[in-house]
């Protein structure tokens, strides 16, 4: 498929039939590099500013989509309407100065016109509060504006800081609140796996990894309270949560976690596996299926105890394996439907597929040919209804695969179309049913 390589990048050639092409990313360089068959490289266009669709869920109850591109999360409604930055980058803010209320309490902040309502400390002289600040937040502007800080208690309200501040603390009977300074800090991030309560209707907390600052955050889907919930775990690229537990696949050193964020303790579930990735849960919270990069689907126990299989024939075990694809696909995604059925992402076969619990059998639902238009699939999630499927692609794209029909409805499409990656999808389309399928090693 050297041609197709060649029609993205404008360059006309004689097509080969034999040639075919590998399409990956330069974790050194940061760019795109496609590689032909005869090991001819050519480097495709790049810019860290261009959407790539690294984490995403869905909160079918409260109606939102979620996902992140590496430098901020965001959100939409569930027909990709509303689009919008929901976190940009964290934010702690501390005001100093005096009459600041009669307890956390009688304190109402705002930064840049959102409440901040964690407030972390306080007393009647100082008060920090941290939050997600839902804009996207470059290097070159990281300050905030002391005038975009507002603080009200019972007594009065003030925006910004006081410059006659040492005077005015001398008035008597003066009670509101007086501020002499803002200190800010303002704290990059670098999104990537996403996840939330599916079972629960009510489900407040987002929870996501930042692979860059190696720490796991939740943050507040109605007020954008941020929290710190661990540090020092890398690589985590699969995230699941029911009620207070927050189950963690760390993908270098092959192990699942379960966090209790109630009590912040972490006990390991499983140790040993190969690249564990996606991960999804029953709604018993009694078993983990986790999506191995390798191409393996295991079921675990998240007791993190061993538990017999169907047959009682083989010993118990923590971790059982139901599936196994080609190591060359790459699963990424995984969702368990109310069907029972297993549904997952392969990214560089380019194929959403899904298997019984019983037959484990698997069946392509989306992809696998040619002329198919999918590119670097990444998330899947069905639908409590069962009547379709999301899917995410890596380049910006979210569609809905209706069920059974198989009609694909594109609701998000952030995808670089002025781009080389972009114009893979008129490329492909026009292949012959016998021309190679492209193949794909992101990351």
């Amino acid at each position: 498929m050297g041609w197709l390589l060649h029609a993205i990048l404008g360059v006309a050639h004689v097509v080969l039939a034999h040639r075919s092409t590998v399409y990956y990313r330069d974790s050194t360089d940061t760019h795109l590099v496609a590689r032909d068959i005869n090991q001819v490289s050519v480097v495709i266009g790049d810019d860290p500013s261009w959407t790539k669709l690294l984490g995403f869920t869905v909160h079918e109850a409260g109606a939102r989509l979620y996902w992140s591109d590496g430098n901020a999360i965001w959100r939409a409604n569930l027909d990709g309407s509303d689009r919008h930055i929901y976190v940009g980058a964290m934010v702690q803010v501390t005001w100093t100065g005096a009459n600041f209320g009669v307890g956390p309490d009688d304190v109402a902040l705002r930064v840049e016109g959102v409440p901040c309502v964690r407030i972390t400390a306080w007393s009647r002289t100082q008060v920090t509060c941290v939050m997600a600040r839902p804009v996207r937040t470059l290097a070159s502007t990281t300050s905030l504006e002391p005038s975009a800080m507002t603080m009200t208690t019972s007594a009065g309200t003030t925006t910004g800081v006081q410059a006659n501040f040492d005077s005015l603390v001398l008035s008597e009977g003066l009670a509101m609140p007086l501020v002499r300074s803002i200190a800010t800090r303002v704290t990059h991030l670098n999104p990537h796996t996403l996840a939330i309560d599916q079972y629960d209707p009510n489900a407040r907390w987002l929870v996501f990894s930042d692979d860059a600052n190696g720490r796991v955050y939740r943050v507040d889907v109605t007020s954008y309270a941020m929290h710190e919930l661990l540090a020092t775990v890398w690589a985590v690229h699969g995230l699941a949560v029911v009620g207070m537990s927050v189950y963690i696949a760390a993908e270098a050193n092959g192990t699942i976690s379960r966090l209790d964020t109630t009590s912040g303790a972490v006990t390991p579930i499983v140790s040993g596996l190969a690249s564990p990735r996606g991960l999804c849960l029953d709604a018993a919270n009694t078993t983990l299926y986790v999506a191995a990069k390798g191409g393996t689907i295991w079921a675990v126990a998240s007791s993190g105890m061993p538990v017999y299989g169907p047959s009682r024939a083989t010993p118990p075990a923590v971790a059982r394996r139901l599936v196994a694809v080609s190591s060359l696909a790459r699963l990424n995604g995984i969702a368990l439907g109310p069907d029972g059925r297993l549904y997952w992402s392969e990214a560089n076969t380019n194929v959403v597929a899904r298997t019984s619990l019983t037959r484990l059998r698997r069946e392509v639902l989306l992809g696998g040919s040619p002329q198919s238009v999918l590119s670097w699939p990444r998330h899947v999630h069905v639908l409590a209804s069962g009547a379709g499927v999301y899917c995410t692609e890596y380049a910006g794209r979210i569609g809905l695969l209706a069920l059974p029909s198989g009609t694909l409805t594109t609701v998000v499409d952030a995808a670089i179309a002025t781009t080389s990656i972009g114009q893979l999808d008129g490329a492909i389309a026009a292949r012959p049913p016998s021309a190679p399928l492209p193949f794909y090693a992101l990351e």
